[in-house]
């Protein structure tokens, strides 16, 4: 059984416990490739898998449709703890159940199309003691609010501030208050980073 962690909140971290028992696939892609588009190879960098490249890497409408099949698996009101997207995996939301507000679940919309979840993930207090709604609310946000659509102009600026023509974006990722938002990129000599603001901008570029 394999887990992997993110930080929700200083106080608290996620721990998914991946279970295939426990999760439903459905192939979205209608055979000859994702619903989602293809990922943009200026842009975005190849899938280390070997497969398409991840259209959610740079395209923020392809993100938008994704959040809206979440959606519609997961119910509503959409209210997530994370996203992130790299270019094997795909997309992955950790989503707050909206009839039980203490709980959370993992998505994840590959880079083909395919939609998986949910998959429960486990909260642990870094404080020792059990975690709180209000916690979980505290880490929770709309993310059709977070200036997703401007993704694509994100990447195209942090590639141009990077001063290195080659760097493809490689991974983001985005939490809500107080959490990590990152955007990681690849290129032949650098592999420049871009730190996001609440809106999906840049605030910093490192190297």
């Amino acid at each position: 059984m394999s887990f992997s962690r993110s930080i929700l909140r200083p106080a608290v971290i996620a721990v998914l416990f991946s279970v295939t028992a426990c999760s439903g696939a459905a192939s979205l892609g209608g055979g000859g490739g994702s619903v989602y588009g293809a990922g943009d190879p200026k842009l975005a960098a190849p899938n280390l898998a070997g497969g398409p490249i991840d259209p959610f890497l740079a395209d923020g409408q392809a993100v938008l449709r994704a959040l809206d099949a979440i959606a519609e698996r997961s119910g509503k009101p959409l209210r997530v703890t994370s996203l992130m997207a790299d270019g094997t995996i795909g997309l992955t939301v950790d989503v707050q159940e909206p009839k039980n507000h203490i709980d959370v679940d993992q998505y994840v919309v590959a880079p083909d199309g395919t939609l998986k979840g949910p998959a429960p993930v486990r909260l642990v207090s870094l404080n020792g003691g059990p975690i709180t709604v209000a916690e979980v609310n505290a880490s929770a946000f709309d993310p059709k609010t977070i200036g997703r659509a401007h993704l694509t102009q994100t990447v195209r600026a942090a590639i141009a501030a990077s001063k290195t023509p080659d760097a493809r974006v490689s991974e983001w990722e985005f939490g809500g208050p107080n959490g990590r938002r990152f955007m990681y990129f690849e290129a032949a000599r650098a592999r420049p980073a871009a730190e996001l603001d609440e809106n999906f901008r840049i605030k910093h570029i490192s190297f």
